[in-house]
């Protein structure tokens, strides 16, 4: 009973917010007041926070981020994973940050403070303070909600990994006490890691952002409303509906731009903000290009954009820990001013990072537990969007003799790898950071683009398309991908999936052997006829030959595979094989020779690791040129890594 209780609370609910044009389910609103002491590092802020129980069980306790506790000590769960560095940078020893909680109490006045401890749901890491524990006198029924009243003081680091400081410049995000996610088997509240995103259910924000007065602001959502304080400073008042973050940005050197932007075919309607640092003004027109395309691609190819803002924040260099994060409705790329036209970096990182109010904004996947859904589908749209807009001949890079696309950059992070872990893993337990980023970023890109390419383009399209539907303003896992690519393809997919997905293994088939010899004309006795007596010589012969070609399944994974082999007289046969067994050998007796032979002729399999060995030819002399360039590109890939984000 207690059940059909919970689900008629929980479709009135959905009926309310969908009668009152809410997106999302609201299970939060935050209203959070703050204020920027630059000169201490610190924000002064209240919140007041309604959740809502959408369970099916009484709650007695809730669980709370504080996720600037990361940078609380050397002892951290994040120092300790990360050794106090992120993507090259690192931090600075004299700038700990922290979330100190001043007054924690209910909606009716029953203070709380004292009931607040730590638990550490992940490692058991008695040093680490990421998660807030925080016992209920009371429990909050099925579909009821609760009320709590918090201050607290967040101090910022010198920022070296998404959120701090840097001179006058300031990345406000994670910084504000924020609820875990209610599951039918218990909170989902992990502690801050070196490698993890963020997760959280959807509401309202509303934040009011006091600053100096010579700060220029951006943040989540539009800004409904600003006032001159009489003192020196401003307040800006920002909201957003149908969000599960909320950060914000301020800084005296921004310069801000705005336009608006709209798209008949789907209908867009929103205003780009653009917040340029004075170092960075020559960027100015390939930020605000890429970010036009960005919403274009992601619209047509997924679903409308619907927020009224975008809002993009460019940090200074000297603060580039920052750069290539996204949060809801904002996002910071990354550039230089030195950075020449035909290197397309900040074009890559402003469409990866506003993708990603896509692929984590709406689509609101776990990032701790299956940070693929997020990463791995934000780098596939974001080879499309590349293409699309740049064109297939060096999308990423095109100066002078050096040409390289966005897909070849992220092969370049595959070739060579060690295969240690599954691409599906808990952000937390990859033998490595590199291992993360190979994995859930490059890796599960071109698991997708491979998927692409056996299902057809079309069918591909459909599927993203279907799943950004079904799944907008949710919390997906990984099982509800496969459903929605298996029910648009009407393939059976798992054997693709279990391989790619939950296997540390590799992708690698190979021409073994190209081989050709002439067949001796018979000699000797053959039923009873001997063959080719003396005497026979104006007999008119033809020569024949025996071709052999052999393909190597030298990985572990299976795909099934095209081969093409060519024979001297121009003659193409192409065959077909289910790619199981370890070798298979073709065979073909004719009157002439085997010329090459290709695997993958159309180069489905962009997760093999070597594409070097899925062609030869019979002749000698033959070295692929290709050999030389992947070469240098590997060690031009090292120099490039930290910004795969």
């Amino acid at each position: 009973m207690q059940k059909k209780m919970f689900h008629l609370s929980f479709c009135i609910v959905c009926f309310f917010s969908l009668a009152h044009g809410s997106l999302s389910r609201h299970v939060v609103d935050y209203r959070i007041k703050a204020e920027l002491l630059p000169g201490e590092k610190k924000i002064v802020g209240s919140e007041t926070l309604v959740w809502q129980n959408n369970s099916s069980l009484p709650v007695d306790e809730m669980l709370f981020h504080l996720y600037l506790n990361a940078f609380k000590n050397n002892r951290t769960t994040f120092m300790k994973e990360s050794g106090g560095a992120s993507r090259g940078f690192k931090q600075g020893k004299e700038n700990w940050s922290s979330i100190e909680i001043a007054s924690l109490q209910l909606g009716n006045g029953t203070d709380l403070t004292s009931r607040i401890s730590y638990v550490q749901p992940d490692d058991g890491n008695p040093y680490d303070q990421t998660v807030m524990h925080v016992p209920l006198p009371q429990a909050v029924e099925p579909g009821e909600t609760v009320t709590l009243h918090i201050g607290f003081t967040a101090k910022l680091p010198r920022v070296f990994a998404r959120s701090g400081f840097c001179e006058n410049f300031f990345m406000v995000s994670q910084w504000f006490p924020k609820i875990g996610v209610l599951e039918e088997d218990g909170w989902n509240c992990h502690q801050y890691h070196s490698n993890s995103e963020f997760f959280a259910d959807f509401g309202v924000y509303e934040v009011d952002i006091t600053v100096p007065e010579e700060y220029v602001v951006g943040a989540t959502g539009r800004r409904i409303k600003e006032g001159d304080n009489g003192d020196g400073t401003v307040t800006y008042t920002h909201y957003q509906e149908d969000v599960h973050d909320f950060a914000w940005a301020a800084c005296p050197d921004f310069v801000e731009f705005r336009e608006k932007f709209t798209l008949e075919d789907p209908p867009v309607a929103t205003e780009m903000i653009l917040l340029i640092h004075r170092s960075h003004l020559r960027l100015k027109d390939r930020y605000r290009e890429s970010l036009k395309n960005a919403i274009t691609f992601y619209s047509q190819s997924y679903g409308p954009y619907p927020y009224p803002t975008v809002t993009l924040v460019d940090p200074p260099f000297r603060a580039a820990g920052a750069g290539g994060m996204e949060y809801p409705t904002l996002f910071t790329s990354m550039g230089a001013w030195f950075i020449p036209k035909g290197l397309r970096l900040p074009e890559m990182v402003t469409i990866h990072e506003f993708g990603h109010g896509y692929w984590y904004g709406m689509v609101a996947s776990n990032e701790f537990e299956e940070a693929w859904l997020d990463e791995g589908i934000n780098s596939y749209s974001e080879i499309k969007a590349m293409e699309k807009h740049y064109g297939t001949n060096g999308s990423f890079m095109k100066i002078g003799p050096l040409v390289i696309n966005d897909m070849d950059y992220q092969r370049l992070q595959i070739i060579g790898s060690e295969g240690l872990d599954p691409i599906l893993r808990k952000s937390w337990e990859f033998y490595s950071g590199g291992s993360y980023a190979l994995n859930v970023y490059a890796k599960a890109a071109l698991m997708l683009v491979t998927l692409e390419r056996y299902l057809g383009e079309e069918v591909m399209a459909e599927v993203m398309k279907g799943y950004f539907e079904k799944w907008k303003f949710r919390h997906p896992e990984t099982d509800d991908f496969i459903a929605v690519a298996e029910e648009v393809s009407g393939k059976d997919l798992h054997w693709f999936f279990d391989q790619f997905l939950k296997s540390p293994g590799k992708l690698d088939y190979a021409v073994g052997t190209v081989r050709s010899v002439e067949i001796p004309e018979a000699e000797g006795f053959f039923d009873g006829v001997l063959k080719n007596p003396p005497g026979r010589e104006d007999e008119v012969k033809q020569t024949m030959f025996r071709n052999e070609v052999t393909i190597l399944r030298k990985g572990d994974f299976v795909f099934p595979q095209e081969i093409a082999v060519t024979f001297d007289n121009g003659e193409v046969v192409r065959e077909k094989w289910d790619g199981k067994t370890r070798w298979k050998r073709f065979v073909y007796v004719k009157p002439f020779r085997l010329k090459s032979a290709v695997i993958d002729p159309e180069r489905k399999m962009m997760l093999d690791v070597d594409t070097l060995n899925n062609s030869a030819l019979l002749e000698a002399g033959t070295a692929v040129p290709m050999k030389y360039g992947l070469s240098w590109m590997l060690k031009f890939q090292k120099l490039l890594s930290f910004i795969s984000m």
